[in-house]
């Protein structure tokens, strides 16, 4: 069984690979994906080893998180503003205001009077008042930190809460020893300042990042809020009202017009036009009919319909697309993996780190004799090596190495969901860069997948044959019906009165039946070696030269009147952009190769229309796979670019695959990418948008290392000789600079590059 749960208190990369761990060593639990950003996981587990799911949430509880069975994916990218947090931060900073005046007052004595300044007193109880107020209102760092801590699971709190509760605790120290040491007012600085911004600032960060998630969730919120609050319900011959949330599976819904369709379903009654814009990219509306799919979240123009739901909430194309870009945000990389790895033990170097800079520190200045930094008051050798060992931990961030990758990924998602592109597989986006051979099949790809008629021969121009073979084919649901339907349905205005009815020829066609005549709508194989009629030399010349240039043939012969009434000559249309995406694809790729399972003279006749130099044809779908194969042994990173039905095989095989689809399709596991507007040139987007998503995450990681590389060393006073030196508070706003740097960095994916 697979089931997807909500997680609470996860703060960093550390929390997320705490939970994961934890997860896994639950006995019967087969593989666990925890995701920072979406606050979720996805566990796997075997129902026979855990009849009973409380064990999944005492492992998480014991580790100082939560486990909440109620995912919902309206609630991962609900993107209200938390207003209490905000107000929480602004209440900290005004309390910090007077708490760094007065714990900074040494650095300028002629501001208090000669009272205040004899009386140390006074200033540590300002001091502590307003730092124990700022603490109280964010304990849960102290909270969680300290259950991290007992429990050895390591995470950002923990650091958090170390470096404020030291503070505090010197604090209390310097100030209790301030009664037997008579420090003079300039000399006399607590760190309770340092204690409080480090949870203020810290929080402050927090909030950035959440914005910046939101920011990146909300073009995905914007798709699961089409769907409308309320639904018409058919209950027998009543029509009820009910919430869009207790829709089931198989009820019946009324859409009016001007509504939006509240589920994925199908079409019991009524015809109308739906607008799928939104979803699809599609500019125009697409007419509905009787068992037509229609997508939740598309508005309904003219008519009523009743539809027939046949998706539950999860399954249906907006939860899809959810789904789809919340996973894209969990990509899993080698790169990835190591980063991860190396944020688990992350905290706990840290700490050994901070000990051993304090306990340097220490044995420095008992080998000199005192303080070594003479220009920073410090009182004594111990709070020189305090301030240097708390600036460690709490300039220390692994939340920007956590949020690098993941923050990227969600927002790189949302850009090609806004772009009509879907990740499925966001592996994929490492890989599109080594991409060099591009294979694509033909229908539904660089064709429309509908045949049309390009031409006719009619012998007899009767608007009677015509509207005979109008009514013969508009009962039937076959490509080539449907294509002589639309070739005749502006001229014939209704059917015949005179059908009787139509015998299905496997293979071949119909034979229809009218009350004076019988017709044959057949192909000219079965009319020469089945019927046994002699073609015209002149008509048969007409013939051979359309079927070389890849047209299929269909005749029109009389029964009745023993001759051909006509021939129409069909043939799937090309893509309106193949032949400019073809020739701008041949810049990008080293090899471009059509691979089809129709006969070699339309495959090569296609491939010459776009320009496509190599043509695989009459393959079967299970040997396109082997020639994706082929072509990865001789040395190629191959893109393969299909339908996603008989490409299946293909488009696993294939190092990247794309499925060109309708918004009713995407579930189509076996592709990396879906064009859900069935545009080629979406490829290219594809290309450029994973370029600017790899850039930004390698500038993210980069950025990660440096920034701790550069101010762990600076925080430990190695620097020190040369005055680079920075007290706490200092380093809490520095670290949370980095997450937010990380943050904006990611957001600027939003800016449209061409």
């Amino acid at each position: 069984m697979k089931k997807e749960y909500s997680v609470k208190n996860m703060h960093c990369a550390a929390c997320k690979n705490n939970v994961e761990s934890a997860l896994k060593k639950v006995d019967g639990v087969k593989t666990c994906e925890v995701n920072l950003i979406t606050n979720s996981a996805k566990i796997e587990f075997d129902q026979k080893t855990i009849q009973n799911e409380e064990v999944l949430f005492k492992a998480v509880e014991n580790i100082g998180y939560e486990l909440v069975d109620d995912f919902d994916e309206e609630e991962v990218f609900n993107t209200k503003k938390d207003h209490k947090k905000l107000i929480k931060i602004i209440i900290g900073f005004i309390l910090l205001i007077p708490l760094i005046f007065v714990g900074m007052g040494g650095m300028y004595p002629h501001l208090f009077s000669d009272y205040f300044k004899e009386n140390l007193w006074i200033s540590a109880t300002i001091q502590f008042v307003l730092a124990f107020t700022i603490i109280g209102m964010f304990f849960s760092y102290y909270k969680n930190g300290f259950l991290s801590i007992i429990k050895l699971k390591f995470n950002m709190d923990s650091l958090v809460f170390l470096g404020s509760f030291f503070s505090v605790i010197y604090s209390i120290y310097l100030f209790i020893n301030s009664f037997f040491a008579h420090y003079p007012f300039e000399h006399f600085h607590l760190y309770l300042d340092g204690a409080a911004m480090i949870l203020v600032i810290v929080s402050l960060g927090k909030l950035i990042e959440e914005m910046s998630i939101n920011k990146a969730k909300s073009t995905i919120k914007e798709l699961l809020d089409l769907r409308p609050k309320e639904a018409h319900k058919v209950d027998g011959d009543n029509i009820v009202t009910i919430p869009s949330k207790a829709i089931k599976l198989n009820d019946v819904l009324l859409v009016k017009p001007g509504e939006t369709i509240p589920s994925d379903g199908v079409v019991l009654s009524g015809k109308s036009s739906v607008d799928e814009s939104i979803i699809s990219g599609e500019s125009l509306p697409i007419f509905k009919k009787e068992d037509d799919y229609v997508i939740g979240g598309s508005v309904n123009k003219e008519a009523p319909l009743k539809i027939l739901v046949n998706k539950t909430k999860k399954d249906n194309v907006l939860s899809k697309i959810a789904t789809l870009v919340s996973e894209a945000s969990n990509m899993k990389t080698p790169l990835t993996k190591r980063v991860d790895k190396v944020a688990s033990i992350f905290t706990p170097t840290v700490i050994i780190i901070a000990i051993i800079v304090f306990i340097s520190w220490m044995i420095a200045g008992y080998i000199n004799g005192g303080v070594i930094i003479q220009n920073m008051h410090f009182t004594s050798i111990f709070d020189e090596a305090f301030v240097f060992g708390v600036g460690v931990l709490v300039i220390s961030c692994p939340c920007a190495l956590g949020l690098a990758t993941p923050i990227s990924l969600l927002v790189g998602s949302s850009v090609f969901s806004k772009n009509y592109v879907l990740v499925q597989k966001s592996e994929a986006i490492e890989k599109v860069k080594d991409i060099d051979c591009l294979v694509l099949d033909k229908t539904n790809t660089i064709t429309e997948g509908e045949l049309a008629v390009v031409s006719s021969d009619i012998l007899k121009p009767t608007i009677l044959m015509k509207r005979r073979v109008f009514t013969a084919e508009s009962y039937s649901e076959h490509p080539i019906a449907k294509a002589l339907v639309n070739e005749l349905k502006e001229e014939v205005s209704s059917l015949s009165s005179d059908f009787l009815m139509n015998e299905t020829l496997p293979g071949a066609g119909l034979k229809s039946y009218f009350k004076d005549e019988t017709i044959y709508i057949t192909n000219l194989k079965y009319i020469v070696e089945e019927l046994k009629i002699n073609i015209d030399e002149s008509l048969l010349f007409k013939i051979n030269k359309h079927n070389k240039v890849g047209e299929l043939v269909i005749v029109i012969y009389s029964e009745t009147h023993k001759e051909i009434l006509g021939i129409y000559y069909l043939k799937d249309k090309l893509k309106k952009e193949s032949v400019e995406f073809i020739k701008e694809a041949k810049k990008v790729f080293k090899r471009i190769i059509l691979l089809t399972g129709d006969n070699k003279i339309i495959a090569s006749h296609i491939a010459n229309e776009v320009g496509i130099n190599e043509v695989i044809s009459e393959v079967k779908p299970e040997d396109k796979n082997k020639e994706v194969e082929k072509l990865q042994k001789e040395g190629y990173k191959v893109m393969m670019v299909g339908d996603g039905v008989n490409d299946s095989i293909a488009l696993t095989r294939s190092d990247v695959g794309v499925a060109v689809a309708k918004g009713s399709d995407i579930a189509l596991a076996s592709a990396d990418f879906i064009l859900m507007r069935s545009s080629l040139n979406d490829i290219f987007k594809i290309l450029n948008i994973s370029r600017r998503i790899r850039n930004n995450i390698s500038f993210n990681l980069f950025w990660a290392f440096l920034y701790n590389a550069i101010f762990i060393p600076v925080a430990a006073g190695c620097f020190a000789s040369l005055g680079f030196i920075l007290e706490p508070m200092y380093c809490s706003m520095l670290m949370a600079l980095s997450s937010v740097t990380v943050c904006l960095n990611a957001l600027s994916l939003f800016i449209k590059k061409n």
